[in-house]
């Protein structure tokens, strides 16, 4: 290469080094200009209220809205039992109580829904608790369809994760409405609501249309699935000015009077068959109860009556009637301290199968403390429950073992369960 190209060849690169570099810087900067807007316009639309946390984590936009939590609950438990029970009188250890995921949200703030679940404490598999729609009418009137809990029993309306004692009570166990599946209608006002439902009965979640009825197991418990089943509850808030105080049984420090007065009834009619074994079974369920609560303490008290008359072919019909009574109190002697106590209680109809013989009267009390370091999002409880009377009925009747209460069961007098849990709900 000559002298004289490889000066024109290094004057041509000198023209262009500006114009390449003019254009990098260019680059870069319509890359950052571009960043820059990008991020502005996320911070807006989180501004908006597009997604975070307002008590609830949840992702919202365009007039949809998702919610996103769950529930964990981790248990510490002894149970203390007679030495002349057939199994060992003393059982301990760890539980993973709850564990639960929970999306809900609306849809043009007419349309509301919930997909509920929760991982088993023994097996961990993953299974339906609720799934429901509903319609939120303009005139206070809501309608809803799917899986949930029927109108009955106001202890177990009220979430397990905002109960005063660490476990509901036995009492509420025998009578439980727990989960079903059918249609509610329901009806608010400032200071009294109402809610009806048409369903497959008590305790049926999770049946398909065509499943039997309770034809066996349990002659104390009512599950499975009912030829036909009418729930309707009514709430009277006779002092008091907010529902979502009645979303849990604690009251806060400084906290207004408030007084709830709740009646409820329940009836179905199992499947019929005409197999001369199975058992047809029509039940009535009534129920009433109060809430009081105050500034520091609170008192709930219910009673249920259940009446059922029981069928079969070739047979004399036969009915019995149990009843059963709870009422518990707390105190907060500090501001995120409270103490509690309860007395509950079954009385079983000495004419029904399984208690023809032997105690039909159970009685239970508990005592305890809770610690809340974050309301009910992080909130620590330690109670004992004392069984006063020999349950060895309960357990024939499939009420016991529940390892949900930490009773097991026993042919004597005086079992004796302790539970501490932590719950951190998100």
């Amino acid at each position: 290469m000559t002298k004289v190209t490889t000066l024109m060849l290094a004057a041509g690169l000198a023209a262009a080094a500006p114009a390449f570099a003019q254009t990098s810087t260019d680059t870069v900067r319509a890359q950052v200009a571009e960043m820059m807007a990008d991020a502005e316009t996320r911070s807006s639309l989180l501004a908006a209220g597009d997604a975070g946390h307002d008590g609830r984590f949840f992702i919202a936009g365009d007039g949809f809205r998702l919610n996103i939590g769950g529930q964990i609950q981790f248990r510490y438990i002894l149970n203390f039992r007679d030495d002349e029970n057939n199994g060992d009188d003393f059982s301990n250890g760890f539980q993973t109580r709850r564990t639960k995921l929970d999306f809900n949200g609306e849809i043009r703030n007419d349309w509301f829904f919930r997909v509920l679940g929760s991982f088993d404490r023994e097996g961990g598999s993953f299974g339906l608790e609720e799934a429901y729609a509903g319609y939120k009418f303009s005139n206070g009137w809501k309608a809803r369809w799917g899986q949930f809990k029927l109108p009955l029993m106001r202890e177990e309306l009220v979430n397990s994760a905002r109960q005063l004692a660490v476990e509901r009570s036995l009492m509420n166990e025998a009578f439980t409405q727990d989960r079903s599946q059918g249609i509610e209608l329901s009806y608010a006002t400032e200071n009294w609501r109402f809610a009806a439902a048409f369903s497959d009965g008590l305790d049926s979640e999770n049946t398909d249309f065509n499943d039997a009825g309770p034809t066996s197991g349990s002659p104390f418990i009512v599950r499975g699935e009912a030829e036909y089943a009418f729930t309707a509850r009514a709430e009277f808030m006779i002092s008091g000015n907010d529902w979502k105080v009645w979303d849990d049984f604690t009251s806060q420090k400084g906290q207004d009077f408030g007084f709830l007065l709740g009646v409820a009834a329940h009836y179905q009619q199992s499947t019929q068959t005409p197999s001369p074994t199975d058992v047809d079974t029509d039940t009535l369920q009534v129920t009433a109860d109060i809430s009081l609560e105050g500034d520091s303490w609170n008192l709930f008290a219910a009673g249920v009556l259940r009446w059922q008359e029981q069928s079969s072919l070739g047979a004399s019909d036969t009915d019995v009637t149990d009843y059963g009574f709870v009422i518990q109190g707390g105190w907060r002697f500090a501001e995120n301290t409270e103490v509690f106590a309860r007395w509950d209680a079954i009385f079983a109809d000495s004419d029904r199968p399984g208690f023809t013989s032997g105690e039909d009267n159970f009685n239970f009390l508990t005592i305890g403390l809770n610690q809340y370091y974050a309301g009910h999002a992080a909130k620590a409880s330690i109670d004992l429950v004392w069984s006063f009377q020999d349950t060895t009925n309960l357990v024939g009747s499939g009420l016991l073992p529940n390892t949900g209460t930490g009773l097991l069961g026993d042919q004597e007098e005086n079992e004796v369960a302790i539970r501490a849990q932590f719950q951190l709900l998100f």
